[in-house]
Formats: C-alpha cells, sequence, structure tokens
C-alpha cells in the first residue's frame, strides 16, 4: 500500500513541505523546530527529525489517516481491539517495530528501489495517496514508470493521507476486487 521508491528522498520532500504548511498556518514555532530538524541525503534523517516527523504529520492531517492525532490513539490502542491477532502478536508487532529501527532505517530509507526492483513476473498495483508525507507520491509515480511487470495499475487515492484502505475502504475494495481478483483468477 505505501510504495516507497527512495525513503530519504521521500523524508526530504516531506519535511519541506511540512515547512511550507506550518508557515500558511502560521506556525513558527514549528516551523523552527522542523527547520533545526535536519534530513538530507549527506546526513540522512537527524533524531530531531525522527522525534518530530510523526507529530508534526499528524498535526496537519498528512500523517496515517487525515483526522489521526497520534500513532497511539489511532493505531496502537485499536490495534488491541482486533481479534485477528493473539495477545503475544500484539506484543511483537511493536517490540518488532521498535527493535528493528536501529537495525535497517538507515539502510531502508537510503535504498533506491527503482533502481534495483524494476522486473516483475507477477502483477504490480500501487495505491498511492495524493496527501501522502510518508511516501512521496511523485517518487512512486517515478519508480512504478520504472517498472516492467505483466500488468501493473497505480491508483491515486485523491482523500487518504497514507491509508487509503482506512480512509477511503469502498473504493480500495472495488479496485481489489474488480482488478486485482480478476488477474488472480486468471492466473
Amino acid at each position: 500500500m505505501a510504495r516507497i521508491a527512495h525513503q530519504l528522498r521521500s523524508e526530504i520532500i516531506a519535511r519541506d513541505q511540512m515547512i511550507e504548511a506550518y508557515r500558511a498556518r502560521g506556525d513558527m514555532r514549528m516551523v523552527a523546530r522542523l527547520e533545526a530538524a535536519q534530513v538530507s541525503l549527506e546526513a540522512g534523517t537527524s533524531p530531531e527529525w525522527l522525534r518530530l516527523r510523526d507529530a508534526a504529520m499528524h498535526k496537519i492531517g498528512a500523517g496515517h489517516m487525515h483526522d489521526m492525532d497520534s500513532v497511539v490513539t489511532g493505531i496502537f490502542l485499536p490495534m488491541w481491539r482486533v481479534r485477528a491477532y493473539t495477545i503475544a502478536e500484539k506484543i511483537n508487532i511493536w517490540r518488532g517495530k521498535l527493535w528493528s529501527r536501529p537495525f535497517f532505517w538507515d539502510d531502508l530509507i537510503r535504498d533506491d528501489l527503482g533502481e534495483r526492483f524494476t522486473e516483475f513476473e507477477v502483477p504490480v498495483y500501487f495505491f498511492v495517496r495524493a496527501h501522502d508525507l510518508t511516501a512521496n507520491p511523485e517518487l512512486s509515480r517515478a519508480y512504478f514508470d520504472r517498472i516492467e511487470a505483466p500488468v501493473k495499475r497505480f491508483y491515486v487515492f485523491e482523500n487518504s493521507a497514507h491509508s487509503p484502505l482506512f480512509e477511503e475502504p469502498e473504493r480500495a475494495i472495488e479496485i481489489l476486487l474488480r482488478d486485482v481478483m480478476r488477474n488472480v483468477r486468471r492466473n
């Protein structure tokens, strides 16, 4: 769903767009905090950026969902009500997230997938959010255009921040049933 292409470039673009959004709101305190939280191709993401990023995105409606205030109230707590996971699985999802970041984050954000993965033997579907600051839609499109696959489709969700399955479920289900499942049945 969140098709990253070159995440470090996406982080740089997101920071610039957030500075612009907060400046337009007149929130110069947040502008100063974002400007101090460095992100660059050379240095990567600073600890200041990683601490500020999610909260700053959510505050302008560009985080996981437009109306989500925080990861804790929007994802962490609701996840505990999902019956599909055992208690141990729920705990391990978050343990894995916290444990793994120091080991792979820098490699992940610097990896240009468009340079490494362009040929697929399976259908490829990109669900891209028009207002996504986590996975930049223009970078996703540029990556998609380089891909060779037996079937490939690019869908833009105009009313979603980062989670079209939750923000535009009817359209997502329609695409999954009409396009994705039809191609699964053919193969």
